[in-house]
This record gives C-alpha cells, structure tokens and sequence, in this order.
C-alpha cells in the first residue's frame, strides 16, 4: 500500500511540474522572444508544448514500476496533440460573433477532446492493467479539472502569480502577468487525479516491488 501511494504522490508532483515549466516557457518565450507571434504559433504548437514535458516525466515515474521503453512520452504527445487539434476545430465551430468565446464555449473546446490524452496513453497502459476503461475516466476528470481552473479561476493562487510575473519581467525588462497559479492548482488537481488511478489499476513489474492493493 506504501509504494502505491508513493506512485500517486510522485505522479502528482511530476505532472503539476510538467504542466506548470511548460506553461512558464510559453510565458517567457512570449514576453522575450516571440511576443504577438506566439498567438498565430499557439494553434499548431500548443498540443506538443505541453504534451512533451508531461509525457517525459510522467515517464521516469513510470519506468521505475514498468519495462516500458518510452513509448509513454510518444503517445502522451500524440494524445495532447489530438486533443489540441480537435480544441481548436472545436473552438472555431462555437465561436459566436460578436462575443467570440465565453468562458463556457471555451471549457466545452478544451473539456471535449479531452478524453484523446487518455485513451492515447491507454495504449501503452493495457500492457500492464486490465482496467483501461478506469484510465480513460480518471483521466478525463482530471484534465477537465485543469481546464475548468484554468477557464473559470485564472486569477488563483495569487502570490505565486506575483512572483512569477516579478521572475518574467526581469528576465523580459518590462512588466509582464502571469497565470502560473491556475496551472499549478489545476496540474496538482490533475495529476492526483491520474496517479490514484495510475496506483490502482497498475500490475506489478513484480510482488516484491508493487504489492498487491487489498
């Protein structure tokens, strides 16, 4: 029971750091290299952007439990990147003139693909667990979770926009906002999600080292 919960707390801790350096490199990219550009670079980027870093170091927790080879980091794109592409069919299809999306169209853009991420890293995952179908939920949950903080609650954690935004604007020269603290709130509630899953459903590389649950 002790290593299935340390697999949860590392699989929460590596996800909300993915998400919230990817989030931090879009930010100072943006405010120091690419400026207005980033917005046209976003629509096709945006899918690899985060689904590399998550995929990479969900991953080394992974590899410590299972023999995978790294096919994790390749599906994890390939799901952010479907996801993402399907984000944006989504959004151009609910953006309404003259308001363009509210709140509540763009959660429906982000929450609907969604599932992709899930059912992408399944595939690797029935290697080792019967219970694929429990994946896809937790992971569907959790990542809508990210997206309603995101969409709903941008302005959370306020002290850690503070200080991010003081590290951004040195780094740029000039003041510059971030929304830093809804990743973080959002990629902890995301990745607990998908690590008590990922805890639960796993089989053992071994008995001795993933005991049985029960």
């Amino acid at each position: 029971m002790g290593v299935r919960f340390l697999i949860a707390i590392e699989w929460m801790l590596t996800t909300t750091v993915a998400l919230v350096v990817a989030h931090l490199a879009v930010e100072i990219a943006g405010a120091t290299l690419l400026g207005y550009a980033l917005l046209i670079l976003l629509p096709f980027i945006g899918g690899a952007i985060g689904g590399a870093p998550v995929g990479v170091l969900q991953w080394v927790v992974l590899r410590r439990h299972i023999d995978d080879n790294g096919s994790w980091i390749g599906f994890t794109l390939l799901g952010f990147v479907a996801a993402w592409t399907g984000t944006m069919i989504l959004a151009v299809a609910l953006f309404a003139a003259p308001n363009g999306l509210d709140g509540f169209r763009l959660f429906l853009s982000l929450a609907i693909p969604a599932p992709i991420i899930g059912w992408s890293q399944s595939r690797v995952l029935r290697r080792w667990s019967p219970h694929t179908r429990l994946w896809v939920l937790a992971s569907t949950v959790g990542w809508g979770g990210l997206f309603a903080v995101e969409v709903f609650r941008n302005d959370a954690l306020g002290g850690v926009n503070q200080l991010a935004s003081r590290l951004i604007s040195a780094i740029a020269g000039y003041a510059v906002d971030s929304s830093v603290g809804a990743t973080l709130l959002g990629g902890a509630f995301a990745g607990a999600i998908t690590g008590i899953a990922l805890a639960v459903t796993l089989q053992p590389k071994s008995p001795d080292r993933f005991p049985s649950a029960g």
